[in-house]
């Protein structure tokens, strides 16, 4: 397997290759919103396929990953594009994104065990925040001023649906380490975000196999050396983490990659927290959890914040342009 290098945003392309695909906006902006819905429906399913008490995240991580590997290799050769497949050069990029969601998704959901689980949410959805301010010093993405308040609701409407602002004691033992896991998750989940924002000339379909097959061997590394305790697995957890595997790992996550290409950083970002709503509707609604009118206040932040983003019609040509390929050119951006 060949690796490509990335070249830098805006490089000369010496020879002409394949072209880089128009970012259709409205393609993107719906593929985050129902990739963000299945990624809200994760903690319901994951506690299901969970026995009471195991801290099992590494596992079901590699197993959605795995399971959304398989699912590629059905796909593309359901449309006779293996060939494609064996043809496409694979780049750190793609390398390292896959690699950085697969450990960022284990790392959280064994968080979500160890410590609160709005901390932890909070911890993780520092992600986009992250993805938006590399972007800005690594491709020079340049985020108007409604872009930046958009995703700056957004973050608020987090904080507060989350009670964050509750101010809970100081963390220790394995709450600490939760928090470490979860400040950690959202790390590696702003560098995953920013990778999709690279080799906009691969085909979503051979992104997603490259994707879910690296963080495959990310999740397969932590099980390695965490060895969780699978043995209080019952046949329901099983039916359970099946069904976690398919909706938040092959759709959830294929589409995620498919609105990283056709989104810009800051865009999918305030766009991303809507699984903050799902999650927090989800946990009223299944386990009966109390919402606060500071929560709901919180989710009419998110709402209000994803509204101005979907409200915002950008020109088309403007705009940094996703890079990586060997000769791409700037990606056009399509009005929504």
């Amino acid at each position: 397997m060949a690796l490509a290098v990335d070249t830098p945003l805006r490089a000369p392309a010496p020879t002409p290759r394949r072209a880089v695909p128009r970012m259709r906006r409205r393609l993107g902006v719906t593929a985050i919103i129902a990739s963000a819905t299945a990624m809200g429906l994760a903690g319901v399913f994951g506690r299901l396929a969970s026995p009471p008490g195991a801290v099992i995240g590494e596992t079901l991580t590699l197993g959605r990953m795995a399971v959304g590997a398989l699912g590629m290799v059905v796909i593309l050769t359901a449309g006779r594009r293996l060939s494609v497949l064996r043809r496409t050069r694979v780049s750190w990029s793609v390398v390292l994104g896959g690699v950085f969601l697969g450990l960022s998704l284990a790392t959280y959901l064994s968080a979500t065990v160890l410590t609160v689980l709005s901390r932890a949410v909070a911890l993780h959805y520092l992600g986009p925040v992250i993805a938006t301010v590399l972007a800005r010093v690594i491709l020079k993405e340049r985020a108007r001023g409604i872009e930046l308040a958009s995703l700056g609701l957004s973050f608020a409407g987090m904080v507060l649906a989350t009670g964050l602002v509750d101010a809970p004691a100081a963390p220790t033992g394995d709450q600490l380490l939760g928090d470490v896991l979860a400040a950690a998750s959202g790390v590696l989940y702003g560098a995953a975000l920013l990778c999709y924002r690279y080799r906009a000339d691969m085909p979503a379909d051979v992104r997603n196999f490259w994707n879910f097959t690296f963080g495959a061997l990310g999740a397969a590394g932590m099980v390695a050396i965490t060895r969780p305790d699978m043995s209080g697995m019952t046949a329901e957890n099983w039916v359970w983490a099946g069904i976690f595997f398919v909706v938040c790992g092959l759709l959830a996550l294929g589409l995620l990659v498919v609105a990283g290409t056709h989104l810009r950083s800051v865009e999918l970002s305030a766009l991303s927290y809507w699984e903050v709503v799902v999650a927090m509707l989800l946990g009223a609604a299944v386990y009966g959890e109390a919402v606060s009118p500071v929560a709901w206040a919180g989710a009419g932040f998110i709402l209000v914040a994803m509204a101005v983003a979907l409200g915002r019609r950008r020109p088309a040509g403007t705009g940094a342009a996703p890079s990586g390929a060997r000769g791409e050119r700037p990606a056009e951006m399509q009005a929504a």
